[in-house]
């Protein structure tokens, strides 16, 4: 196996190291979820100081390492920075790479969430951040195979008949009014929010800004896969809570 390589890739986490280094994660395109340290990358004069950053796109030359590959050459393609400029776009932002740190295992490939990832990025800096997340969610669950049972009751088979029905993240779907009791921790929702959580999971993506959805759609959205995703990745993810308190404190 050939040590330097060289792929397209999205920073997904960065943290310092050191006085002059940063260690990152990158979704490649290539070669899926990598660690790897970019030395000297906070240096005044580094070459590389503007394109390690969170959620910058761009072609990665690096080396094969026993426990963390090397940076040896970047070239930023896209960096995003509106979403660093706005607290709540940069919190989705944060959110989305979490998911993709949380649910990607090391150096599996996967294109079609290599490309869902850049175009939701792009989207979160000009659509509603909310909406644009609540997709990002549903699609990356389809295509990791965990696309919940929405096409009836995942208990009894029934067809789902509203007003209210439930969603159950253990049992990985929609209750009917009658199967609602058999998951104690079942969420009560509208029919209409399993019906859009279904939409949202084929919908064109690009064109998002079509869908009219109400501020409780919305909400009951976000606590549905907020619970799924919990208990799929079995821990919590910390810029959801920060995000929570983000809108907390615009509300006040």
């Amino acid at each position: 196996m050939m040590r330097d390589y060289k792929t397209e890739g999205i920073i997904i986490r960065v943290r310092d190291y050191n006085e002059a280094d940063r260690i990152v994660t990158l979704f490649t395109r290539d070669y899926g979820k990598v660690q790897a340290i970019a030395k000297g990358c906070r240096k005044q004069k580094s070459r590389k100081r503007g394109v390690i950053q969170l959620f910058t796109y761009g072609e990665f030359a690096l080396y094969r390492g026993r426990n963390l590959d090397t940076i040896t050459q970047c070239e930023g393609k896209q960096s995003f920075g509106a979403l660093r400029e706005d607290l709540d776009r940069m919190a989705y932002g944060a959110y989305l790479a979490e998911l993709l740190d949380g649910f990607l295992p090391s150096g599996e490939p996967h294109g079609e969430v290599f490309f869902l990832t850049l175009v939701c990025l792009h989207l979160l800096a000009v659509e509603d951040p909310e909406l644009v997340t609540r997709a990002f969610e549903t699609r990356i669950m389809d295509l990791l195979g965990y696309r919940p049972h929405l096409d009836g009751c995942v208990h009894c088979g029934r067809l789902l008949e509203g007003p209210k029905v439930a969603f159950s993240s253990r049992m990985g779907g929609g209750l009917c009014k009658s199967c609602a009791p058999q998951d104690g921790d079942s969420l009560v929702c509208a029919l209409g929010t399993l019906n859009m959580l279904k939409q949202l999971s084929t919908w064109d993506i690009k064109r998002l800004r079509v869908l009219k959805l109400t501020g409780e759609t919305k909400r009951e959205i976000g606590e549905i896969m907020k619970a799924y995703i919990g208990h799929r990745l079995e821990r919590k993810i910390k810029s959801a809570e920060f995000l929570e308190t983000l809108t907390i404190m615009q509300n006040i």
